[in-house]
């Protein structure tokens, strides 16, 4: 039997086994999906860039600048469509052998896919708002306001720039966090799906589990902690996951 077949059957084994199994996520899952990961050399979004733009110290001072870089990208997100790894995790929530998954992305993919106990703790690209009066609209909207020459798009209500959704650096998490903790404290296995681990506070949360599998295509920091890490393209690795449960039927 193959190394990863082993792997393979061994979460088959820990998902089956477990009584409360929560799922992080991280950029690696969407870019199946098109959507590109924030440091691969030559292909992140920090290496085409400047991540300065995405500081909220950034956006206040430029939010034109801002907005010039992000449109792009925010135009590639709201075009992606799941990919197998955003399904079969839905088809796992499904059976009951997820409960939550906690995602560090902004895409809304696993939604889209059906997954409906998403805790989103950077934040979701589907709205902004107005930072002064609270006043919110539809990203499509920003988008298509930016792509017509407006920068930065401003609040029909008071005038401000409208700021997404989603968590720039040196901001507090979402809301979700705190919900995030409690998930990630009640989980007697944590999957790691697409995330290098290298952002905090996300990557406090698997320390509050002793059973962690890690899917990601690079090492990662927890991998020697691992019940199982396997360092393969994610989607492909959730199909392999299903299949193996569905042969157990």
């Amino acid at each position: 039997m193959s190394q990863l077949r082993e792997k393979i059957k061994n979460i088959a084994d820990l998902l089956t086994q477990s009584s409360y199994t929560v799922v992080l996520t991280g950029a690696g899952v969407s870019t199946e999906s098109g959507i590109p990961d924030f440091r691969s050399p030559g292909s992140g979004l920090w290496t085409v860039v400047d991540p300065e733009l995405f500081t909220i110290q950034g956006f206040k001072a430029n939010p034109g600048a801002f907005y010039q870089a992000g449109v792009p990208f925010f135009r590639q997100i709201e075009e992606a469509e799941p990919n197998a790894a955003h399904t079969v995790l839905a088809e796992l929530e499904r059976r009951s052998l997820v409960k939550a998954v906690i995602t560090q992305n902004v895409d809304g993919l696993h939604q889209k896919s059906g997954s409906r106990q998403v805790l989103e703790i950077h934040g979701s690209l589907s709205s902004a708002s107005c930072m002064h009066c609270g006043n919110q609209v539809p990203i499509e909207q920003v988008i298509e306001e930016v792509e017509e020459g407006l920068l930065p798009p401003l609040c029909v209500e008071c005038g401000e720039p409208l700021k997404p959704d989603v968590v720039l650096f040196n901001e507090p998490l979402s809301p979700d966090y705190s919900q995030a903790l409690e998930e990630a404290r009640k989980a007697d296995l944590i999957l790691i799906i697409g995330s290098s681990m290298q952002v905090s506070p996300a990557n406090q949360l698997p320390s509050l589990c002793e059973n962690l599998v890690i899917i990601n295509r690079t090492p990662t920091f927890y991998d020697e902690k691992a019940q199982v890490a396997v360092n393969e393209n994610t989607a492909r690795v959730m199909k392999l996951i299903l299949e193996e449960l569905d042969s157990r039927d």
